[in-house]
């Protein structure tokens, strides 16, 4: 089939012989000019003749060219909007502070722009919006509203306000937001004052025409000017109840050249359409790349063979990284977001840094983040960077650090990223600039094109924020600055180097306007994405729009078919893929245009519509899974073994390690064989094992002087009067280096307050009411060799082993919760890990001190202590004989034989929400499955 562009191409060449370079083409979008220029280039080496290409601009700069007025960025205009919010506000307005009023601003410029851009008679809007919010409150002149229910009515009462003092701000400058540039020019064109150029006009390609466009393109047809060419098809414009038709039958009464599209392209050519389910978001970019792989001749093409669609455009980093290896050229039109480059990273990094300090220094953990980035720590000459500042950090409790803190591990650039003191916003701004500039200079992004681009990108973003604070001065935060920054980042993009007209095209949905293609792959085609959902962000309520005839969400969704479509009409294989992973943009849903694709266009066109569905096999995919589903499994390798005898040898089997076993066989081997841990890191509040840290050294020093005999009853009761004392001085020797004894770490400390204090007034009662308590020790180690192979040791430290009444018990104490099932066995299948554990203090402390003496384990869980110590059951029995120990220690004995046998790998059990967090589940194929 005959692309679009190539028959306006023709079209224009038919209709202006010998004077194409008096043409002027006006496309919706940049995109097209280059297609277009080829196909004439095209059609010129065919006719064997040379002529002019025509001028081509895209209607935004035909409407600025017209009204001579400049177009403003958004920040621009939030900035000058809240300087109008401040003075017609005052000391009463609704937002104090620039921070607040910038989704506020977001949302009037928006509504502003449309509605000057489709003309609407914005004094009787407001006043209507506002009567609308009064019913909401209702105000009927209410005295006995609160200060925010006026502070709001008031707000939108002065919508219009905002509006025209905005407006008339602009215009003193000659400059405008897009809407006020259209309504600009089309007020003038309606008035007599405006003229269109004489000139031969084509716009192409548009659907949806806003008043004000209507307007302009109305002006140069009604002059003889004017050409609109549209592009359609008979099946959508035909059929009133299809919305991709919407627009085309909407203007075709005024535009007579819309609606001649003769038989449906969808019906002349076979059309074979996938659509593709994939059960996880990414996932849809490696299938796409796997796709490629499989057919190399589309990769090869032509620059309209085959085109990859980004319906959500965030997925353009993992579709690049899943474009399979091979020498062919890609042409990625929304060029690499900056937003996506290191240099924006290191930017958010310092910033971070410096919006966090405060007069106790730089927090900890931005610290890090700032000497680990690749570029700063080269500068800084450190190797190892995360793990050597993280060592020294963590050695000396230090959350917040100061420069002198860090300065022995750097060289001489400590002084320019750790200034002394508050930074402003200028003064942060000048620190990232100096940072970039140091890369510069010193060769470090000289490999690395990509960001030496972004490194320009950055400056020019920076230069931009320098202008609007010198301007405006609103930015009195870090806060502030980094909001404004990330806006502004958002919207700039690296360009791409090459050849834009040629190999595998990349592009977002906008970008296919006006553009065909032989072959599609069009990625995130879920619900809520293709449309957009339907929360759009306005102060305009759907019925007030209505009224007024601005767009709602069903004309967006108007739009959004009728790309659909036009993209489809001239292909011959389509990909129409989406997630169905429910935390997925698309909500794991299909889009409502597929199931029309299936139900309607399919049976429409049985003879050339060919629809097919696909749902990706994941296990091609995933890490860490075997392609038939069987289970992963851990061989014992010889440098395994090694390991294995290296702890059976020292330290030995701790028994949280051997319940670790129990739990799970993979999880031993990650985290005890392999060394896997979760990453540590300092914080400001002290965490749940820090509790009982402080919880168990208090209870220790108490008990310490007991030791060998009774307790009394009477020595306790004045440890419990200095117990407050005891507890602040272990909290002080954690909350070193800067931490705070507020917030959370003040609850903390009332919570090992309430424990300590609680144990003791449980003993100190069991004392007066004619208990005896005997200390024999606490916190003992102890350890045990075993008979077999390489007489691998059992190791472990018991918190307290005591008689009361006489009768002997090893205490474990825990500050976390219990149930009863996790210190009950009945004798047979898996051990719970906790009882495994009271189990293994018990056999330790019989093996050092054999005896007749009967013996019992429990814990004592601090949080819940109505109960005393929870004892441990075997078989329903509290009572530990020999006889019992033994038997435990023979089956502990096998369990470690179990681990240093090399025949016997490490296997998984079965999948548990457990699995979640596990530290190794980013390894574990149960972990994807639970």
């Amino acid at each position: 089939m005959v692309p679009f562009l190539k028959q306006v191409a023709e079209q224009i060449l038919r209709e202006n012989p010998g004077t194409t370079d008096r043409v002027l083409v006006v496309f919706n979008n940049h995109r097209p000019e280059l297609f277009l220029r080829e196909h004439f280039k095209e059609l010129s080496s065919k006719q064997g003749g040379a002529f002019f290409l025509p001028q081509t601009m895209v209607i935004d700069d035909l409407v600025a060219q017209m009204g001579g007025l400049e177009v403003v960025p958004n920040e621009f205009l939030l900035f000058e909007l809240y300087r109008i919010h401040t003075e017609l506000e005052g000391d009463e307005r609704k937002y104090k502070t620039f921070e607040e009023f910038i989704p506020f601003g977001d949302l009037m410029l928006a509504d502003f722009s449309e509605v000057d851009r489709y003309m609407v008679d914005a004094r009787d809007l407001f006043h209507n919006l506002h009567g609308l919010k009064q019913i909401g409150e209702w105000d009927i002149e209410d005295p006995h509203m609160s200060d925010f229910q006026r502070s709001y009515l008031r707000f939108y009462r002065s919508l219009f306000e905002y509006y025209t003092h905005l407006r008339q701000r602009l215009a003193e400058r000659g400059q405008a937001y897009s809407g006020m540039a259209y309504r600009h020019v089309a007020e003038k064109i309606k008035g007599g004052q405006l003229a269109v150029a004489p000139q031969a006009t084509y716009f192409v390609g548009f659907n949806a025409l806003s008043e004000c466009e209507r307007v302009i393109i109305g002006e140069f047809v009604r002059r003889g000017h004017g050409h609109l060419v549209t592009d359609g098809d008979a099946y959508y414009y035909n059929d009133p109840e299809q919305e991709a038709g919407y627009f085309l039958r909407k203007h075709s009464a005024e535009f007579s050249s819309i609606g001649h599209y003769g038989p449906s392209l969808f019906g002349l050519g076979e059309k074979k359409i996938t659509i593709v389910e994939c059960p996880e978001n990414v996932l849809q970019c490696k299938y796409a790349g796997q796709l490629m792989g499989e057919h190399p001749d589309w990769l090869s093409g032509g620059v309209q063979s085959t085109a990859v669609v980004l319906a959500d455009e965030s997925l353009l980093i993992p579709a690049l990284n899943a474009l399979p290896d091979g020498d062919y050229r890609v042409n990625v039109t929304m060029g690499f977001p900056f937003a996506d480059s290191h240099m924006h990273a290191m930017a958010l990094k310092l910033m971070s840094l410096y919006r966090r300090h405060n007069e106790r220094g730089y927090y900890h953990a931005d610290v890090v983040e700032v000497l680990a980035d690749h570029y700063i720590s080269r500068l800084a000459g450190l190797e190892n960077p995360r793990a050597t500042v993280s060592a020294l950090l963590e050695k000396g409790g230090l959350v917040r650090v100061a420069a002198n803190d860090v300065a022995p591990l750097l060289t001489g650039i400590a002084a320019d990223l750790f200034p002394t003191g508050a930074l402003t916003p200028e003064g942060c701004i000048a620190q990232v600039r100096h940072t970039a500039s140091l890369m510069l200079a010193g060769g470090l992004l000289e490999s690395n094109p990509k960001e030496r681009q972004a490194a320009g990108a950055l400056a020019e973003v920076l230069d931009y924020l320098d202008s609007l604070q010198a301007e405006y001065g609103f930015m009195q935060s870090i806060d502030t600055l980094e909001n404004i920054y990330l806006r502004i980042a958002q919207r700039h993009s690296i360009a791409f180097l090459g050849q834009p007209l040629s190999g595998l095209q990349i592009l977002g949905m906008l970008e296919t306007r006006n553009l065909d293609f032989r072959r599609i792959i069009l990625l995130s085609a879920g619900e809520g994405v293709l449309p957009a959902a339907r929360q759009a962000a306005t102060l305009i309520p759907h019925e007030l729009k209505r009224a007024f005839n601005m767009p709602t969400y069903e004309e967006r969704d108007c739009v959004y078919a009728y790309n659909f479509y036009r993209l489809l009409q001239r292909a011959e294989e389509v990909y129409l893929v989406y997630s169905s992973d429910a935390e997925s943009a698309g909500k794991g849903e299909e889009s409502r245009l597929l199931k029309q694709v299936r139900g309607e266009l399919a049976r429409r066109f049985p003879q050339t519509v060919k629809v097919a569905d696909l749902v990706v096999d994941t296990s091609g995919f995933r890490r860490g899974e075997a392609a038939d589903g069987t289970p992963v499994e851990a061989t014992k390798s010889e440098a395994v073994m090694r390991r294995l005898h290296e702890i059976a040898a020292k330290p030995g089997f701790s028994p949280t390690s051997l319940s670790r076993y129990v739990e799970c066989p993979m999880k031993y081997y990650y985290m005890s064989v392999l060394g896997l841990r979760e990453q540590e890191e300092l914080e400001d509040d002290i965490d749940a094992s820090q509790l009982g840290e402080v919880v168990h050294n208090v209870l220790r020093d108490i008990y310490l002087p007991f030791t060998g005999r009774n307790v009394d009853a009477d020595a306790l009761r004045s440890a419990r009067e200095r117990l407050e004392a005891r507890v602040d001085t272990e909290m002080e020797r954690l909350l070193r280096g800067g931490r705070s004894g507020e917030g959370r770490n003040s609850f903390l400390r009332s919570v090992a307050l309430t424990q300590a204090g609680s144990l003791l007034d449980r003993e100190i009662a069991l004392l007066d009411g004619g208990h005896s308590i005997e200390i024999v020790a606490l916190e003992q180690d102890y350890s045990l060799a075993f008979s077999c192979p390489g007489h691998p040791l059992l190791m472990g430290r018991v918190d307290r082993i005591d008689r009361i009444d006489g009768r002997l018990r090893v205490i474990d104490y825990k500050t976390g919760g219990l149930e009863a099932k996790e210190i009950a066995y009945s004798g047979d299948g898996p051990m719970p890990g906790k009882w495994l554990q009271l189990m293994c203090y018990a056999l330790l402390y019989r093996r050092h001190h054999p005896s007749a003496e009967s013996m019992r384990a429990g814990i004592y869980p601090l949080r819940y202590l109505r109960s005393g110590v929870r004892l441990a059951t075997w078989a329903k029995q509290e009572e530990l004989t020999d006889a019992l120990i033994d038997d435990f220690g023979q089956r502990i004995e096998t369990m470690i034989g179990e681990i240093l046998d090399s025949g016997h790998p490490f296997g998984v059990t079965p999948s548990s929400a457990a699995c979640r967090f596990c530290p190794a589940a980013g390894f574990c194929k149960n972990a994807v499955k639970a």
